[in-house]
């Protein structure tokens, strides 16, 4: 009898065995679970980056369509100011089209509000004799610039008038090129030029007809 005890005692489990076997498993189950959660934090990062590059990249073709479709005879607007140590930008174009329903004869606006805790707002305005429609396209931004290309300095200019808003324009043409400087919260910053449609077409001239040669004298 006394070997059987001695037997079972050593094949049976001790309490400090069990208890590192437990420590054991409940290490192993919070290496899996903190894999597992890095794995989704990973997940939701990549769809958010994806997110954010996609909605970029509608900006950028929006903006796209509105430079190129500006009308000869519209104005164009940008200016720029200090608010805070942040820069505002406000890009105004009359007369053209909605963005919203192609309503003729509109007023539309692309510009940035300084938010409370920091960080920038873009908004879009679209004004007319009918109605006015506004919506914020991004509420975390952390820079969106304008700048024009000025041709006689041929340098980037922050501010460009061409008269008030149903005001008279000016003599200068439109800006060859826009330059749009942006990014979003936790982004890298990005620079997108848009080309402008003339305010005066570019007519093609002929060439010049040659005068014609004086008749040879006779010898």
């Amino acid at each position: 009898m006394k070997k059987l005890s001695q037997s079972s005692r050593a094949k049976a489990f001790t309490l400090l065995e069990v208890i590192i076997v437990l420590a054991i498993t409940a290490l192993v189950l919070g290496a899996v679970y903190s894999l597992a959660q890095g794995t989704l934090m990973l997940a939701d990062d990549v769809r958010r980056a994806e997110r954010r590059d996609a909605r970029m990249q509608a900006f950028t073709t929006f903006c796209e369509h509105l430079l190129a479709e500006v009308p000869a005879t519209a104005l164009l607007n940008l200016s720029t100011t200090e608010e805070h140590g942040q820069y505002l930008t406000k890009l105004e174009l009359e007369p053209v089209r909605s963005p919203f329903d192609e309503t003729p004869d509109c007023r539309v606006a692309l510009f940035t509000q300084g938010q409370p805790g920091g960080g920038l707002r873009l908004m879009l305005t679209c004004h007319s004799e009918a109605n006015e429609s506004s919506v914020v396209l991004f509420e975390d931004m952390a820079q969106c610039e304008w700048r024009v290309f000025h041709p006689t300095t041929r340098q980037w200019a922050t501010i460009w008038s061409e008269g008030n808003p149903g005001g008279v324009p000016t003599a200068h043409p439109h800006p060859p090129l826009m330059k749009l400087v942006m990014s979003q919260a936790g982004g890298e910053i990005q620079e997108q030029i848009f080309w402008i449609t003339p305010s005066e077409p570019n007519l093609l001239t002929a060439a010049p007809i040659p005068a014609p040669l004086p008749p040879k004298s006779p010898q």
